[in-house]
Order: C-alpha cells, then sequence, then structure tokens
C-alpha cells in the first residue's frame, strides 16, 4: 500500500516534467511513458522485497552450527605499546592531508556513523537516517526515528522509542538494513527485528520514512542491547553474547553459520544486584575494503572475517609488562582498584594509519577530574612502520586526550572520532563550533544544533 503511495506520488511529478521538457507529446503518450516508467519502478521494488525472506513471527531458525570456526595466526603484525609510548613525536595535520570545517545542514548535535554510498554517505543518527553528498552536504532525510529530543544549552535529552540502529548500506541489492526494536509489543515486551528499506524508494519519497512505513523485516530472535555488538555483512549478519568475548556468524534468515571464542576468556556478567556498572572497554567492529574487521573488548588482537567461518589476526598489540584489564576484574567490583590497569578505548583505521586511543586507568568524569587516569593517543604508520603516542597536550584546563598539532590556515587541532574510507573526521554541534572558532565562522547562520564536521582528507 505505502509503495502504491509513493509510485503515485513519484508520477504525479514525473508527469509536470513530462510535459514541461515534452510539449510535443500528446496525451496519450505521456500516459504510455509514465506507465512504462510506473512498470519498471514497481519491478525495482518487487525485486527488492524477492531478496528478502517472509517469515511470521513465531519463525525459528533451524537448530545447529554449519560451519566449525578457523582461527589463522600466521603473518599477524605486532605493535610494540610500550615502546611507542616512550616514541613521543609531534605530528601536523598537514602530514595526514587537508583540513576542512564543513557545515552539514543537518540539525543532529550529536553526530552518528558515516556510511559511503554511490551519492555520497548517509549519516546514521539518533534521530535518523541522512543523505549527504560528496561534500557533506544534506541532500535529504531518508528515515526519521521516533525520538523525543530536547536541548537545554550545552545539554542533550533524548527520549528513545523506535531507532533503527546497526544502519548498513547493501551495494549489491541496493537496500538499506537496520535493526530496530518495538517496545511494549503485543507478544513480548521487546521485539528486535531486522529491516530491509529499498534504496529507490526511498530516493523518490517525498517526505523520510518512519518504522510504520517498514514492509520488509525479519523477527530476531532474542533482542540486543548496549553490552552486545550486531553488525549486517552481505551475507548476514554478526552478533555477540553479551559480558563476553564469543560471538556468531549468521544467515539473514538467522540460521548460525558458525561460533567464534576466540579470546577463550570466562564471561563477565555483573553481580546480581551489584547496581552501577563500569562500561569498561568497547569492541571495535568495522568494515575495510568490503571485509569486517573485528576487537573485542579486553583483547589485544584486531581479526578479520575472512568468511562466515574463518578469522584471521591482522594485528596484535604487545603490552610487554603492563596490567591489561579484564572483564571480570572491571566488572566484578567498583572497588577493583583500576589505576595500574591499561584499557584501550579507540580503533579507527585509514589505509596509512591506525588511531589508537589508550588509557593508564579506568576513564571516568571524576577520574579526570582529579587526573588519576593517563590519556594516550597512538599512530601507527602502515608505510613508514613507525609507532609513536603524541606529545600530552599543553596548557590544556581539561584533561584530554593528544591531538595532532595545528598547522595551516585554520590553525585548529584534530583527532578523528572516525573514518569513512580514508577521510578522517570529528564532530560538534554549531553551538560548541560557534564558541571555539568565532573567527573561522564569523558572520555565519549557524543553527546551535547544526552538526560540523571537521575533515582531514
Amino acid at each position: 500500500m505505502l509503495y502504491k503511495e509513493l509510485i503515485s506520488i513519484t508520477l504525479f511529478f514525473s508527469l509536470i516534467a513530462c510535459s514541461s521538457k515534452s510539449p510535443g507529446m500528446s496525451k496519450d503518450e505521456i500516459t504510455q511513458a509514465l506507465d512504462e516508467q510506473a512498470i519498471e519502478h514497481a519491478a525495482a521494488v518487487k525485486a527488492v522485497s524477492a531478496d528478502v525472506p517472509k517469515f511470521t513471527e513465531d519463525y525459528t531458525p533451524p537448530a545447529g552450527i554449519k560451519y566449525q570456526a578457523k582461527i589463522e595466526t600466521a603473518g599477524v603484525k605486532t605493535l610494540n605499546v610500550q615502546a611507542a609510548l616512550k616514541n613521543v613525536c609531534p605530528m601536523k595535520i598537514s602530514e595526514l592531508g587537508t583540513f576542512q570545517i564543513r557545515r552539514t545542514g543537518v540539525l543532529v548535535p550529536i553526530g552518528g556513523n558515516l556510511i559511503p554510498v554511490e551519492e555520497g554517505y548517509l549519516l546514521n543518527s539518533y534521530q535518523g537516517i541522512y543523505l549527504l553528498d560528496k561534500g557533506f552536504k544534506l541532500i535529504k532525510q531518508l528515515f526519521e526515528n521516533d525520538v523525543d529530543f530536547q536541548r537545554s544549552g550545552k545539554r542533550y535529552y533524548f527520549q528513545l522509542r523506535v531507532v533503527l540502529r546497526n544502519v548498513y548500506y547493501d551495494t549489491t541489492r541496493k537496500q538499506i538494513r537496520g535493526t530496530y526494536t518495538v517496545p511494549n509489543h503485543e507478544k513480548d515486551k521487546y521485539r528486535t527485528f531486522l529491516a530491509f528499506l529499498p534504496w529507490d524508494v526511498l530516493m523518490t519519497a517525498t517526505e523520510p520514512w518512519a518504522e510504520k512505513d517498514i514492509a520488509d523485516s525479519i523477527p530476531l530472535q532474542g533482542n540486543l542491547n548496549f553490552r552486545t555488538f550486531f553488525k549486517f555483512t552481505p551475507e548476514g549478519f554478526i552478533r555477540s553474547m553479551p559480558y563476553s568475548g564469543r560471538f556468531y556468524t549468521n544467515a539473514l534468515k538467522g540460521d548460525t553459520l558458525c561460533y567464534f571464542d576466540p579470546t577463550h576468556s570466562p564471561d563477565y556478567p555483573p553481580s546480581k544486584g551489584a547496581g552501577s556498572v563500569r562500561n569498561g572497554e568497547p569492541h571495535h567492529i568495522y568494515d575495510y575494503h568490503g571485509k569486517t574487521r573485528i576487537r573485542l573488548a579486553y583483547d589485544n588482537t584486531l581479526y578479520q572475517l575472512e568468511n562466515a567461518s574463518t578469522l584471521k589476526a591482522i594485528y596484535r598489540l604487545d603490552f610487554g609488562s603492563f596490567l591489561r584489564a579484564d572483564g571480570q576484574k572491571v566488572t566484578g567490583s567498583l572497588s577493583n582498584n583500576m589505576d595500574d590497569y591499561y584499557f584501550l578505548q579507540q580503533w579507527l583505521e585509514t589505509d596509512r594509519y591506525l588511531f589508537i586511543k589508550i588509557t593508564k586507568g579506568y576513564d571516568s568524569p571524576n577520574a579526570r577530574k582529579a587526573k588519576s587516569v593517563s590519556l594516550y593517543s597512538l599512530i601507527y604508520d602502515k608505510t613508514s612502520g613507525d609507532f609513536f603516542t603524541l606529545p600530552p597536550e599543553d596548557n590544556s584546563k581539561d584533561l584530554d586526550f593528544p591531538h595532532i598539532a595545528a598547522d595551516g590556515e585554520l590553525n585548529i587541532p584534530f583527532y578523528p572520532d572516525g573514518v569513512v574510507g580514508n577521510i578522517s573526521f570529528s564532530y560538534l554541534d554549531g553551538m560548541k563550533a560557534k564558541e571555539k572558532y568565532p573567527d573561522i565562522l564569523k558572520g555565519q547562520d549557524i543553527s546551535d544544533n547544526e552538526l560540523i564536521l571537521l575533515t582531514v582528507e
């Protein structure tokens, strides 16, 4: 029904376009041309939907695991963390590339993930999915999440209802995939679905889609939470177990393809009735040249998923005599002292560089205020083989990770929050941008909520 409405809208505007571009066409000729367009459009939508398995909400995937896991460690590149922390070297932004401040025109103050597509980039944020051009300027909003957003000065308030997460663009099928959880579902307190959004229909829609518009979806067994990671792959998806280093690869139908336990470390669920729980160390999972790369929390190895049943070790961090935190020690009790333990907080990768953030001690606002935690920004240059640490911030009022030194006309220090392809970026909202860079943005009408990107290309 929704598809028919969208097709009708598209045809209406196409009729106007045909009439203006070809004034010599008869009414019958225009009608025939539009009928042909409608058939092509409907066929495209049908083709997208045909790729999506159709299941009822009570569907249960077949039991069993299809493949035996293989983990390849030959050829892994070992990086010496102790040596890198002693090798303190400054770096200038110009060594990375060209630095730019980019106004996106998107009113999403806290940013989100960037995903490359043919037209430019998808911005996946709490408030929805936005299509940006190759210069990171807003083209249109494709999907709107059910979110109540309020702002009071520098503080944001979000009430999340139904949010499309784990967004993935399938270049072969020309569709956006994502997960969404429906609260107070008729069968369960929460119910999570895999959503499939046809790209061509999204592009022609005059209004952003919402959860109610999703026509193709698959019920997911169990639910997702922030203690797990989930990622789509071309063949299906990857899903971890909460508070563990264990994960599965699955086909889109939910069939379990393979089970991985590369660390063989014990799970680390918090004790019942523990109250507050430390967040500890994040997982890092991302795409690199069409392959998924995974670093599990509290593990020192970055793996590449070669196929549904094979992990290949790519990089390994050697901490030497340094103490590494493990999940059980972090979540076991808030009284466990973490001052002498090292945590891995960031892992970003371009074709030339690894950007790695490490802390000594548990990082928290209170720890930064008391300056009881040490923050390190490490960079590995794949071309030269240099592995080094940036110098600490000078005269910094607030404790922060070191930045790459400013140079050039803009004179702004930089350290990436993310990468898309070989472009490194960080983001801030309009309010903070105007406060930090008043001279550069002087005279520009910028909303406090506009997303501003700092890019190095």
